[in-house]
């Protein structure tokens, strides 16, 4: 009995080493996991649920037709300017014949309108070109009436005024001699002088006269026709009215000439079956796709969307006392639920506080309850080349996940 008792106080020993260094290593373990908690919540910020979005491009069509064929499906990867789908707008070339004739139809009318506009401006043109010469011609025969009539009544004056100079002279003397009065002689001079002037008068108005003729002669009288207006003025106008209407012409037959040469393109295109190609107009995933084979679409229609994958963001909810500590540019990691092993790197774009407490541009005041969360909206932008994942998890956009954001100590 004796010897027993030491073996049973051997083993309870090495239990108790045992359990002191099962007790020290959880301690430590413990320790270290209080460690990296106080860490993370001192150098990171972790939010609430977030869900992947994208953009998303319409594909339109460029111009109206009939499917005639589908070659990708939801869900397909396509690279930019691949062919989703293809259009026959035989429809559309018979559609467009019947629009370039109405064009021929109205050009030609305009063109026949115009010609005949321009015929009668051609017809004024010839009459104010006439009534021009007549109208000079008048004006220099009156010139010259005028002339001679001047210089007629000159020669008669200038008669005059040498007979009451000769009268004088005759009245002069004798009054020297004392047969005439003083009276009488003073008569003579005055007549004289009379007569000098009407000369002189008639003289200026002469030359007056010969330079109206000259002016006359080199079409630059202002007199008015009977009509009331200067012909060569109107000349003038109705000449740059026939160059407008000419220049207006030659437009319209080349409009003509253009719409010709079209309705020859499109009686070649009935001949053929015309396609139409929609491409993607960049790189990403089949969102969706509503267009069915043999569906006629019209110009501009959609039939499906591209997913942007180098485009993607996440918009999360933080407690607002984490808003100091975030800013655009800020790194941040988002781990879907969806995919254990699926992480994407991002940075912070936007930071928009007062979501749910205010209304932007409004004076009035928003009530606020205690117990309201205080919640900021941060936007993520994820790297172009982050994850993307297989085809048929369309980039992980609508997966949810858990952004954490590593900001400074």
């Amino acid at each position: 009995m004796q010897s027993v008792q030491p073996k049973k106080s051997h083993s309870l020993s090495s239990r108790s080493i045992i359990s002191n260094l099962l007790l020290v290593v959880a301690s430590a373990g413990l320790v270290v996991w209080s460690g990296q908690l106080i860490k993370t919540r001192v150098t990171s910020v972790i939010s609430r649920d977030a869900i992947i979005n994208g953009v998303l491009i319409d594909l339109k069509t460029p111009a109206p037709g009939i499917v005639d064929q589908l070659s990708l499906k939801t869900g397909d990867i396509v690279t930019e300017s691949l062919a989703i789908a293809t259009l026959k707008n035989e429809r559309v070339s018979k559609l467009s014949s019947q629009e370039i004739i109405s064009k021929i139809n109205e050009h030609q009318a305009e063109i026949e309108a115009e010609t005949a506009k321009l015929n009668r401006l051609k017809t004024l043109l010839e009459s104010v070109k006439l009534e021009r010469q007549n109208q000079l011609h008048l004006a220099t025969q009156h010139a010259q009436e005028s002339v001679e009539q001047v210089a007629s009544d000159l020669k008669a004056a200038q008669a005059k005024l040498h007979l009451a100079q000769l009268d004088y002279k005759r009245t002069n003397l004798l009054a020297e001699e004392g047969a005439l009065p003083r009276a009488v002689l003073d008569k003579a001079t005055l007549e004289m002088r009379e007569q000098q002037a009407i000369v002189e008068s008639l003289e200026a108005k002469l030359a007056a006269s010969k330079t109206n003729q000259n002016a006359t002669k080199l079409d630059l009288s202002l007199n008015l026709s009977r009509s009331g207006y200067d012909p060569t003025i109107r000349q003038q106008e109705i000449q740059m009215d026939i160059d407008e209407q000419k220049y207006k012409i030659k437009t319209l037959q080349k409009m003509l000439n253009s719409a010709r040469s079209e309705l020859v393109q499109a009686q070649a295109d009935l001949g053929r079956q015309v396609k139409v190609a929609v491409n993607s107009p960049t790189q990403g995933v089949i969102w969706r796709l509503v267009a069915q084979k043999g569906k006629y679409l019209e110009e501009g229609e959609i039939i499906g969307q591209v997913l942007d994958c180098k485009r993607r963001w996440v918009d999360v909810y933080v407690d607002e006392q984490a808003v100091r500590s975030l800013q655009p540019g800020t790194p941040a990691s988002v781990e879907l639920y969806g995919s254990t092993s699926a992480k994407l790197e991002g940075r912070v774009s936007l930071v928009r506080s007062g979501v749910g407490r205010l209304a932007a541009g409004e004076d009035v005041a928003i009530p606020v309850s205690p117990n309201l969360p205080r919640n900021t909206q941060v936007r993520v932008e994820l790297d172009p080349n982050a994850n993307k994942g297989s085809a048929n998890l369309f980039c992980y956009v609508g997966y949810t996940g858990r952004v954490t954001f590593q900001v400074k100590d």
